[in-house]
């Protein structure tokens, strides 16, 4: 999994060695709202334990001073078909198609290249998240199976790639990234490819508003 970091390092060298030749970017300090729904898919040893479920991510896109660069504060909301392959002490049985969630919150930074209306990008930074894992809690005297969460929190890094395209007074994108969390899931090291398309909404003029209101203007 480390030739993805290494990918991404490469990316934002040629991106950042490009964009200077930039006259101007449709993201020049301004604010876009982002939208995207897709799917995680996990890789490696955790793929016999997560299967891809309908996922979505929000986020902001912060354009800076330097027009070539931007912030991208962002939650991920993940879900997975999950299948218990670990025994819990305190659970008699082990779990099959239940259901995981991430809830990750990441806070990175990117760099962009503009080439008229379409915008590339690679971004990359450090998160943190709650894990969401199921059980099995059976009661044989009233014959009855419930199913409980255990959670715990990790921190995680993420990066990935995307392209964005205006129309009219947004932008679609679609972007891959990548997750890894420091935390093992099932004695598995977990990391999840990302694939997300949506929207991306300008709000630079309601931040101006308000600024203007708390100003007093």
């Amino acid at each position: 999994m480390l030739k993805l970091p290494l990918l991404l390092s490469l990316l934002f060298t040629v991106l950042h060695t490009l964009a200077q030749s930039d006259m101007d970017t449709l993201h020049h300090r301004k604010i876009f709202v982002t939208s995207g729904l897709g799917w995680g898919f996990a890789v490696g040893e955790t793929s016999d334990v997560l299967q891809a479920k309908f996922s979505n991510s929000l986020g902001l896109d912060i354009g800076l001073a330097n027009k070539h660069y931007f912030v991208y504060p962002s939650i991920d909301f993940l879900s997975f078909a999950y299948n218990q392959r670990i025994r819990d002490p305190d659970y008699a049985y082990e779990l099959e198609k239940g259901r995981s969630n991430f809830y990750m919150l990441n806070l990175a930074g990117g760099v962009r290249k503009q080439l008229d209306k379409l915008n590339i990008y690679a971004y990359a930074g450090p998160g943190v998240g709650v894990v969401v894992e199921p059980r099995a809690a059976v009661s044989t005297g009233q014959n009855k199976v419930t199913i409980e969460n255990t959670s715990y929190l990790t921190p995680s890094l993420r990066g990935g790639v995307g392209a964005d395209y205006r129309i009219g007074g947004f932008f679609l994108f679609i972007e891959t990234g990548w997750l890894h969390t420091f935390r093992h899931m099932q004695e598995r090291q977990v990391n999840v490819m990302s694939l997300y398309g949506g929207l991306k909404t300008d709000v630079t003029k309601l931040r101006d508003n308000v600024i203007r209101v708390i100003g007093g203007e």
